[in-house]
């Protein structure tokens, strides 16, 4: 895309929000940001939710795809604040605790990550792909009887899950092995 597009389009967003009350003018950026997220221009989210966060930071939905947005431009570190404010609100915002473990896992904090999840999979037990992410989890951990154990549970939920059956046959071919290693 031509920058000259973008400056039209930054145009375009200041003109909606001239005249606009700083509530007014912090919501059509939070949806403006949740727009661009949804197309999967994630810099430029995260640029346009920031200036949303300036003007109203208390937003949960808007802290929530700000951390979203920062997890997905590679900007980890600083989204684990934004999904950390929303879970002292909402303890168990299903989305933020998984950006969260997710955050920690780019950043390797493995710990961290699974503690997350090991959360996430005890309040919500029937939460499709809640154990799978933790099965992952463990899997990089090299913890492969937790992992067999979380991927059963996900194949219970969701049994058409094809990368929760193909870990798990790994796991398998592995587990043997590391059994007679022992």
């Amino acid at each position: 895309m031509f920058p000259f597009f973008q400056r039209k389009k930054d145009d375009e967003a200041r003109e909606a929000t001239d005249g606009a009350s700083a509530a007014e003018r912090a919501d059509l950026l939070w949806q403006q940001g949740s727009r661009l997220l949804e197309r999967k221009r994630y810099v430029r989210a995260v640029q346009v939710m920031q200036q949303a966060y300036e003007l109203e930071p208390s937003r949960l939905d808007g802290r929530l795809n700000l951390g979203a947005a920062l997890y997905l431009a590679g900007r980890q570190a600083e989204a684990v604040p934004h999904l950390k404010y929303v879970l002292a609100l909402e303890p168990q915002n299903t989305p933020a605790l998984l950006n969260l473990a997710a955050c920690y896992d780019a950043l390797d904090m493995m710990d961290e990550s699974i503690s997350v999840l090991e959360r996430l999979v005890s309040d919500r037990p029937q939460w499709k792909d809640a154990h799978y992410n933790l099965a992952v989890a463990y899997f990089k951990q090299k913890a492969y009887d937790k992992a067999d154990e979380a991927l059963k549970a996900e194949l219970r939920l969701n049994p058409q899950h094809d990368a929760a059956r193909t870990l798990l046959n790994k796991i398998n071919l592995m587990l043997p092995h590391q059994r007679r290693q022992a």
